[in-house]
């Protein structure tokens, strides 16, 4: 997925965080925190766990597309079915279903790195992008 740059910054200053009551509680671990970032498009959530302010999982949407990672360092791209629903469903975050792809799709993984680089004063997106600059690095070999 590439996007023209104003997209990308437009999409980036759009991320605003959601209060995690409103997500479904982590079951018997207390110290799992929730981040949940909404941006303005009905298909672009950022969903992350953390412990002790570390992100352990992390489940990036925007328009049909999945970009996840969970630690140590477990990244893999796929769909959802958002675009297949009604839409009174795909509203709800929680309501996705994800396909695995069978390769990563390194295009979508570079675009999102890029919106999540555009809010440095954000600690939980500047993690998530550091984790994706991270994977971006190992595979052009850098």
């Amino acid at each position: 997925m590439k996007l023209e740059e104003s997209e990308i910054t437009a999409l980036g200053a759009s991320l605003r965080p959601i209060n995690p009551g409103m997500m479904k509680p982590t079951e018997g671990d207390t110290a799992k925190k929730r981040i949940w970032y909404q941006g303005n498009e009905s298909y672009f959530d950022v969903t992350a766990e953390a412990i002790a302010d570390q992100i352990t999982w992390f489940q990036i949407t925007l328009r049909g597309k999945v970009v996840s990672w969970r630690s140590p360092d477990y990244l893999q791209t796929g769909e959802t079915d958002e675009m297949d629903v009604p839409p009174d469903v795909a509203y709800y975050a929680a309501s996705k279903t994800i396909r695995d792809g069978a390769a990563i799709n390194w295009p979508l993984v570079e675009t999102v790195q890029a919106i999540l680089a555009h809010r440095p004063e954000e600690t939980p997106l500047t993690q998530l992008n550091h984790i994706l600059k991270s994977h971006l690095e190992k595979c052009s070999g850098s």
